[in-house]
C-alpha cells in the first residue's frame, strides 16, 4: 500500500498521463497545485446534484460513474482507474456535479481546487485555454459514454415492462379461465340439486341427474389439482442434484393416485435396468411428471393401462408415458402446451377437469432442465408423452 508521500513523487508522471498533450512547463503549474488524497471503498467522493470545486485524478484504485434514473434508480455508466480524471468543470468555477463517483477500491488520487488553478492561471494564461480544450473534449466522451448506457438501460426497462404486460395478460386469462371453469360446473350442479331438493325427479331421471353431478364434481377435483400444482411450482433457482428416476416415478404416481382419487387404473412401468441418476431438481421434476401421468390418467374415460417406460438413448434418458386414451390431432401437437388450452369443444362427448396448465408446467421444467417433450399421438389411439433429460 502506497504511502501519501510516495504519491507526492509520482504526481509529474500521473499528470503527464492524465493530460499527455500538456507542454511540460503546464505539467510542472499543475503539478505545484496538485494534492494528493486517499479514499475507502464505498465512499462517495462527489455526488450528483451536489456543488463541487475540484478535479480528481486517479492514481490506484477504480470507481464507478453513477447517474440516477427518475425514479431514483442507480445506474452505473461506467467505471474508470488510474490517468482517468473527473470533476474538470469545477477548474472554471463552482459546478454542479453530474454524476456520482463510488469508489470500488481504496484510491489514491491528486486534486486540483479551483482556487488553487485559478492562482496558477495568473502566471501561465495559456493554461486555461489549454485546459478548456481538454475539458470540452472530455466531455463530449463522457456525454457519448451517458447516453449508450442510457440506452441500454432503457432497452431493459422496455423488455422489463413488455414481460410485465404478458405476464398480466396472462394473469387476467388465468382468472377468466378459471372463473369460467367454476362458474359451469356449480351452475350445472345447482341446477340438478334444485331439482332433487324440490322432488320434481323420478328415479330414473335421479340416477342421470346424480351422474352429471358427479361428472361434475370430478371436474372440480381436477381444478383443484392443477391450482395445487401451480402453487407448488417454484420458479426460483433450482438445486440440481443426483436423483433415482424409479424412485421419483413411484413417488409421482402415487401422488397423482391421491390427487385424483384413482387406485385402479393399472400403470405398468418398463425400467431398462441399471438405469443412472438424473441430475435433476427434484421438487420441480416430479411436478412434471405429476402433471404427465395426471394427464394420461384424465384423457381416457375408459381407464385403460398406462405405461411408463424408461430407458437410456445416447448421452440422454428417456421417459415415456403412454395412454390409450382418447389422443390428439397432430394440428393440436404444439398448442396443447399453451397456459389454459384446452382440448375439448362445447358439446364434446367427455368433460376433463382442469384448467389447461399440467402441459405448460411440465413443459416449463423439462426445458429448464435442459430436456425437451416430443409427443406422439392421433384421435383415438392414445398419446405418448416422451421426456428427454441430458444425462450430464
Amino acid at each position: 500500500m502506497k504511502s501519501v508521500v510516495e504519491v507526492m513523487i509520482d504526481s509529474k508522471e500521473l499528470l503527464e498521463t492524465a493530460f499527455a498533450d500538456m507542454s511540460p512547463d503546464d505539467i510542472a503549474v499543475l503539478e505545484m497545485v496538485a494534492k494528493p488524497c486517499t479514499f475507502p471503498i464505498g465512499f462517495d467522493i462527489c455526488q450528483e446534484g451536489e456543488e463541487g470545486d475540484r478535479l480528481y485524478i486517479i492514481g490506484e484504485g477504480w470507481t464507478d460513474i453513477i447517474v440516477h434514473a427518475e425514479n431514483g434508480q442507480e445506474i452505473v455508466v461506467d467505471k474508470i482507474g488510474p490517468g482517468a480524471y473527473f470533476g474538470e468543470m469545477s477548474l472554471l468555477g463552482q459546478t454542479t456535479r453530474s454524476a456520482t463517483i463510488r469508489t470500488k477500491t481504496e484510491c489514491y488520487m491528486l486534486e486540483i481546487s479551483h482556487e488553487d488553478f485559478e492562482k496558477a492561471i495568473v502566471t501561465n494564461p495559456s493554461l486555461l485555454r489549454r485546459m478548456m480544450h481538454r475539458i470540452i473534449g472530455h466531455l463530449r466522451r463522457n456525454d457519448r459514454a451517458v447516453i449508450q448506457e442510457l440506452n441500454r438501460a432503457n432497452g431493459e426497462l422496455v423488455e422489463a415492462y413488455d414481460e410485465l404486460a404478458e405476464q398480466e395478460a396472462l394473469r387476467s386469462k388465468f382468472v377468466m379461465t378459471l372463473t369460467h371453469e367454476i362458474r359451469s360446473p356449480l351452475t350445472k350442479m345447482r341446477g340438478y340439486l334444485d331439482l332433487v331438493n324440490k322432488g320434481a325427479m323420478n328415479e330414473q331421471m335421479l340416477s342421470v341427474a346424480m351422474g352429471h353431478i358427479t361428472r361434475n364434481v370430478e371436474h372440480m377435483v381436477g381444478l383443484t389439482n392443477d391450482m395445487f400444482l401451480l402453487y407448488e411450482m417454484n420458479p426460483a433457482q433450482p438445486q440440481y442434484t443426483p436423483v433415482d428416476l424409479p424412485d421419483l416415478l413411484v413417488e409421482a404416481l402415487q401422488i397423482t393416485r391421491e390427487n385424483m382419487g384413482d387406485s385402479t387404473t393399472a400403470v405398468q412401468f418398463n425400467l431398462a435396468p441399471n438405469l443412472p441418476p438424473v441430475v435433476a431438481d427434484r421438487k420441480t421434476l416430479l411436478l412434471a411428471l405429476r402433471a404427465l401421468l395426471g394427464n394420461a390418467f384424465k384423457y381416457d374415460p375408459n381407464d385403460q393401462p398406462v405405461t411408463v417406460n424408461a430407458y437410456c438413448q445416447e448421452s440422454e434418458i428417456a421417459i415415456a408415458i403412454e395412454d390409450k386414451g382418447i389422443g390428439i390431432p397432430s394440428a393440436e401437437h404444439e398448442r396443447i402446451f399453451d397456459p389454459f388450452y384446452r382440448l375439448e369443444e362445447e358439446g364434446s362427448t367427455y368433460l376433463f377437469p382442469g384448467i389447461g396448465v399440467g402441459l405448460t408446467i411440465a413443459k416449463f421444467i423439462v426445458t429448464r432442465h435442459n430436456g425437451r417433450i416430443e409427443v406422439d399421438s392421433k384421435p383415438g389411439s392414445g398419446s405418448t408423452f416422451t421426456v428427454y433429460l441430458p444425462l450430464k
